[in-house]
């Protein structure tokens, strides 16, 4: 599944879902999660769970750009409802910019990103 909108001739959200083993795959979200996107990764995530065989659902956010509330309100709701179905959502690997947004609104801990470090410079890994 890859997800491309057109934004000005540029995607805003590009979305691709990668399965890596027989239950698990990695969404890669890539460009901005926002008022105007979410719901493309709400979407994203509520197929994988409506398709069912899925138990682990790991999100990289390496290549995004730029989160507002709306986008950190739908990862914590996207981790709050995979729980209430049994279903692990965790984040495999984050940017700085990301890491630092997630840790101010004090999201980190319940999305599952480790504490910051000072030498962390481009890259908080999560397994």
């Amino acid at each position: 599944m890859d997800n491309a909108p057109a934004a000005q001739g540029r995607p805003r959200l590009r979305i691709a879902v990668e399965k890596v083993g027989p239950d698990e795959v990695t969404v890669s979200v890539r460009g901005e999660l926002d008022l105007a996107t979410a719901d493309q990764l709400r979407s994203a995530i509520s197929a994988l769970l409506n398709r069912g065989a899925v138990t682990c659902i790991g999100l990289d956010l390496r290549g995004l750009d730029f989160i507002d509330s709306t986008g950190i309100g739908t990862l914590v709701v996207a981790q709050r409802i995979c729980q209430q179905v049994g279903v692990k959502l965790r984040l495999t690997a984050v940017n700085a910019f990301a890491a630092r947004i997630l840790g101010v609104v004090g999201v980190d801990d319940s999305l599952g990103l480790p504490p910051a470090h000072p030498d962390t410079v481009d890259l908080v890994g999560v397994d």
